[in-house]
């Protein structure tokens, strides 16, 4: 928890901390494995002393490989700058970060090389072989 009330009678709060995740958190997730997340950035009050929270955000998330099944890592990277509301006195920064990791979830990701998935299962092509030799529906474009 950060007290806000700091704010008061400091420019600005600093922020460079390293935050772990329970199992709670990513079990209604397709984030299989998270790891420590490094924040830094800073809460300060803008000239109309409104709350502002900049922060940058640092990760590896596991996920599934949506191709072979197998736990890959994600990393990602996410910048965060927003008002807050006044009357906040405290902020969970694990809370107000885990919203943002999870809108950073792709819906499928794969680190899986086609050439290499080519020589394992044989009804796998690269996006450009379904465009322009398999797709069936090649002939219906042309004039």
């Amino acid at each position: 928890m950060i007290d806000l009330n700091k704010l008061l009678y400091e420019d600005s709060i600093e922020i460079n901390d390293k935050i772990s995740y329970s199992k709670d958190y990513i079990k209604n997730t397709d984030i299989q494995e998270l790891n420590d997340v490094l924040v830094s950035g800073n809460i300060t009050r803008d000239f109309e002393d409104n709350i502002v929270i900049k922060l940058n955000v640092l990760g590896v998330m596991y996920l599934e490989d949506a191709i072979t099944l197998d736990k890959v890592p994600y990393k990602f990277s996410i910048e965060i700058e927003e008002n807050l509301e006044n009357s906040l006195k405290t902020l969970d920064l694990i809370e107000f970060l885990w919203h943002y990791i999870v809108l950073e979830i792709p819906i499928r990701y794969t680190k899986s090389d086609t050439e290499e998935l080519k020589s394992t299962y044989q009804d796998v092509y690269s996006e450009d072989e379904v465009r322009n030799e398999n797709n069936p529906f090649k002939d219906f474009f042309k004039e």
